[in-house]
């Protein structure tokens, strides 16, 4: 059986990322729509052992943040974690039936907390929202309920969580409106404009690119170009020598470290340097999840085989600059991608066509807990189910490691 987990941030007011929502899908060969009715004690034992073990990877020591179906609460989900380290949200409707609100009312007295999801405050009915230690609701909602749900909130010692935030405007907008938490996919959304006519750091950066994907590499060039750059010398002179302290040596020039790092980490590097530089404000959770996207379509791509298979570090590199340039607009990414010297392959692939494009749209789908569009492109690249639950734990490991490699 499979038991397939992802994880969404969800950030405080200041951008930093406090917990990780766990999106999850049971299925199996047999059970391939994970219909609970049909899944063994066996299968409920695997998933148990699998979330257990890859905990520390998925969480990252962050809090937990959990939709408990009945099925969770009836298998004891909640017995996996520290009653600290989690919270369960359950919906108004599962409330209502009264053996799931008596399951409910036991975790509270044993100290987890509870979310209720999609509900404002109410004065003619206040008993839900009494109940729930923190309350989530769309962003989307009316401005002035939103208000005044907050307000009551903080007032009575409760958190308020909004959710579809999907702009760097709502998300600005939860800020003024006090919101504690705030989660959706504004934070995957554009973070770098690539402009022909940009300022200095912008045009280093893409003359940079362009020299590290010429067909024959100039470590000298390069390292020229990066020694105008005081900030990227530094930059770059202390990650190596992060990476090199436990040898006892210490790297002084930028040619030096350039040929300790090699071109392909220095591809790596230079996109998230450039990234931070040309947006300061970017959360570290888009570096983290240009990383993983980079290594999740790296591993997809070599389990899918195939004409793909040969070609893994070019996927590495589509996953990569996706966060770079994401964007749903198609002419500003489309203008965005133009500037990058990279195969049109990979162009192709981040914007839904070509060789490339069925491993872009796995690897995106299984982020998000999208998981019909899952098995779909699971079965055109060919890939195991099984296959990817083990790679997606993997590369957040890679995550794990390298995520600072970029500040």
């Amino acid at each position: 059986m499979s038991f397939l987990i992802s994880r969404r941030p969800i950030f405080n007011q200041s951008g930093a990322t406090d917990m990780y929502e766990l999106l999850y899908k049971f299925t199996s060969k047999k059970n391939p729509d994970g219909d609970i009715a049909l899944l063994t004690e066996e299968d409920v034992t695997e998933a148990k052992d699998y979330l257990k073990n890859n905990m520390n990877t998925v969480f990252d020591g962050r809090i937990a943040y959990i939709r408990f179906t009945p099925f969770l609460l009836d298998n004891n989900f909640n017995e996996l974690f520290l009653k600290e380290r989690l919270i369960i949200e359950v919906s108004a409707e599962m409330l209502a039936e009264p053996s799931t609100l008596q399951k409910c009312m036991k975790l509270k007295r044993l100290g987890y907390r509870i979310a209720l999801s999609d509900i404002l405050y109410n004065p003619e009915n206040p008993e839900l929202f009494n109940f729930a230690d923190v309350i989530r609701f769309s962003i989307g909602k009316d401005p002035d309920d939103i208000a005044l749900t907050v307000k009551k909130c903080h007032e009575r010692g409760k958190t308020a969580m909004a959710e579809n935030v999907e702009t760097q405007e709502e998300f600005e907008l939860a800020r003024e409106l006090d919101i504690d938490y705030i989660s959706g996919q504004f934070f995957s959304r554009p973070v770098l404009e690539t402009k022909r006519s940009g300022g200095p750091m912008i045009k280093t950066f893409l003359q940079i690119l362009a020299l590290l994907y010429s067909p024959e590499p100039n470590i000298e060039y390069i390292s020229a170009v990066i020694s105008t750059d005081p900030v990227l010398t530094i930059k770059l002179l202390k990650v190596i020598n992060q990476l090199c302290a436990d040898k006892g040596n210490t790297v002084s020039t930028v040619h030096q470290a350039l040929v300790m790092l090699g071109i392909d980490r220095l591809k790596e590097w230079i996109y998230l340097v450039g990234l931070q530089r040309l947006n300061r404000n970017t959360p570290t959770e888009i570096l983290c999840l240009a990383l993983f996207r980079a290594r999740f379509c790296e591993r997809i791509s070599r389990n899918s085989g195939g004409g793909v298979g040969s070609r893994s570090n070019e996927l590495y590199l589509m996953g990569l600059i996706s966060i770079v340039t994401g964007s749903k607009d198609d002419e500003a990414l489309s203008k965005a991608l133009d500037d990058l010297p990279v195969s049109d392959e990979i162009k192709k692939g981040i914007t839904g066509d070509g060789i490339f494009s069925d491993i872009f749209h796995l690897a995106c789908s299984y982020e998000n807990g999208e998981w019909d569009k899952v098995f779909m492109y699971a079965v055109s690249c060919n890939i195991n189910l099984d296959v990817l639950a083990i790679e997606y734990t993997n590369a957040l490991t890679f995550v794990r490691k390298y995520g600072k490699f970029g500040n």
